[in-house]
């Protein structure tokens, strides 16, 4: 179960309120998977929480707060899966590495967390603000995309990654991984696995360079500029994220 921080000085009671929250964002995102958007409730989440209404709307006072929650929670656990993971593989050092490390990463988070993404993706194709957009939490795409096209140009500078538009790149990688996503919703024995396998190789094929490229780590020179251009993105993210436990 996903719990967050965020207790001080109230203790028990706001541990009690935090534990009840969890709750009660769990059996929304339950209730979405099993039964769809519009048959989630707010009764029907106090039904799998064994709990009043009155309890439910004391935490949330509309379903919409509900889907909120949903949303937030679920994005912020990407995020939180994700980052460390992409850190790791070091694409500022071996730029070359980085499209199998985002695609691959995406592909297990998507295969380990299978219900929070069926969740978001109903969520996504069909809750709507008064203009007909979706929320304003899924606009972290655009961020996803703008870090993604930096490192596809650090790769390029770098000489490791060959000549294409780092931008347009980096949108139709995310577009790719958005179809899985919506075709995992609609069929949730979908080989992964092989899905991202057959991703990697495509991306990978177009980026390659026309030369043989340097082998070894980029030099920690030409690394300071993309780093900075990154962590200027990232940890917008990061801040407007309560960690969880």
């Amino acid at each position: 179960m996903r719990t967050r921080t965020g207790a001080t000085a109230n203790g028990a009671a706001t541990f009690t309120q935090r534990k009840r929250r969890d709750q009660l964002v769990e059996c929304t995102i339950e209730a979405i998977v099993e039964l769809g958007y519009s048959r989630t409730t707010v009764a029907e989440v106090a039904r799998r929480a064994g709990v009043s209404k009155g309890v439910v709307t004391y935490h949330f006072p509309a379903k919409d707060d509900l889907i909120q929650a949903v949303i937030s929670d679920v994005i912020a656990e990407m995020g939180e899966y994700l980052e460390p993971r992409l850190r790791a593989a070091d694409p500022l050092q071996y730029p070359e590495r980085f499209i199998a490390a985002y695609l691959t990463n995406w592909t297990d988070y998507i295969q380990t967390h299978g219900r929070d993404v069926l969740a978001l993706v109903r969520v996504y194709n069909a809750f709507r603000d008064e203009t007909g957009r979706p929320n304003p939490a899924f606009d972290v795409r655009a961020t996803d995309i703008t870090v993604v096209g930096q490192l596809l140009r650090h790769g390029q500078q770098t000489g490791r990654l060959g000549s294409f538009d780092p931008n347009i790149m980096a949108t139709v990688m995310k577009a790719a991984l958005d179809d899985l996503l919506n075709q995992y919703a609609a069929n949730p024995e979908l080989d992964l696995q092989a899905y991202g396998a057959e991703l990697v190789v495509l991306f990978e094929r177009a980026t390659r360079p026309d030369h043989v490229p340097a082998s070894g780590p980029v030099p920690a020179s030409q690394q300071e500029t993309t780093r900075d251009q990154v962590d200027r993105v990232l940890p917008r993210r990061n801040n407007e994220r309560q960690s969880r436990r």
